[in-house]
């Protein structure tokens, strides 16, 4: 006999909080992208470009976050009779390709200008959107991860705004070091700066969108979760078993979004009674349903072992 239980934790004040701050993500980066852009193009330096173009992308995927958020809590319908959660995975997945799009491009054209005999010191208003660049993104990447961090798509956007951040750290030292050297017999290094810089961030930003990539994989083929999430339910399935004496138990679990499925198959003798398996339910409900997860829980029971292979 099979039972699918879905328990909601998703409630409507944690959906809205997840769109409130994808929303104050959206205006920061709308102050900061122009910034960048506008700086970058006055003083031709190209990792400022880089960071203003890599910010206004950050835009479109924000927005696109908010409308998936607000998608995925309406929860099951009769054409999605499980639910849309998977558009989660899904949208942190065109995220991270779009991060590695804007990444490869930016680092050809820094390599064209190294070849070219590299580029003017950014100084001025670059110094001054370095600093910017490296304060707002922390403060922000420091607020999405305190105030929503049990959600993957808040989770996204503060590992971009603290990439980001450190980001606008190695522009403001690469600047500094920059102008000192200038006037020396180190000069002409000066003139690459810039573009090695650029190069140098798309190597460490290769990291984040990679991770998020490797997530939407895990997540959409139906792969076991990560040991965070598994360990604490393989804790209270032992605790039911125990109570009830059970030996020998399947536990299968995945994850897609904010959904866990976990599904539990019992091998049990003859004698069991229905008013037993009901009691073994409810004990599972109540351990699990506590999960920040949204739940879907499917009990088996069973008598001979090869029916749950």
């Amino acid at each position: 006999m099979f039972e699918n239980q879905r328990v909601e934790e998703h409630a409507s004040d944690e959906s809205s909080r997840e769109r409130r701050l994808l929303a104050l993500s959206i205006v920061c980066s709308v102050v900061l992208a122009s910034m960048g852009i506008a700086v970058g193009v006055s003083t031709g330096a190209q990792i400022i470009l880089f960071d203003g173009f890599y910010t206004f992308l950050g835009i479109g995927l924000s927005w696109m976050a908010i409308r998936i958020s607000r998608v995925v809590s309406q929860g099951p319908t009769q054409r999605y009779p499980f639910g849309r959660e998977a558009l989660t995975p899904l949208i942190i997945g065109v995220e991270g390709v779009a991060l590695l799009a804007t990444c490869a491009y930016a680092t050809f054209n820094a390599v064209l200008t190294i070849v070219q005999g590299g580029s003017q010191t950014p100084s001025g208003w670059g110094v001054v959107y370095a600093m910017v660049a490296f304060v707002i993104p922390l403060s922000v990447a420091t607020a999405l991860r305190r105030r929503g961090s049990d959600s993957e798509l808040v989770r996204a956007e503060a590992t971009q705004w603290l990439s980001g951040g450190f980001l606008g750290l190695g522009m403001l030292a690469a600047f500094f070091v920059a102008q000192l050297i200038e006037g020396t017999s180190w000069a002409r290094g000066a003139r690459y700066v810039d573009p090695v810089l650029v190069v140098v961030a798309c190597a460490l930003f290769v990291t984040p969108p990679l991770r998020m990539i490797r997530l939407t994989f895990i997540e959409l083929v139906e792969g076991t979760p990560s040991v965070d999430v598994t360990s604490p339910i393989r804790t209270r399935v032992t605790e039911v078993c125990r109570e009830f004496g059970l030996d020998e138990e399947h536990l299968r679990m995945t994850k897609v979004g904010r959904k866990i499925y976990v599904e539990i198959d019992f091998v049990v003798d003859a004698s069991w009674t229905v008013r037993q398996t009901d009691d073994v339910r409810r004990a599972l409900n109540d351990q699990l349903s506590t999960l920040s997860q949204d739940l879907w829980l499917t009990v088996e029971f069973s008598a001979d072992a090869r029916t749950l292979e």
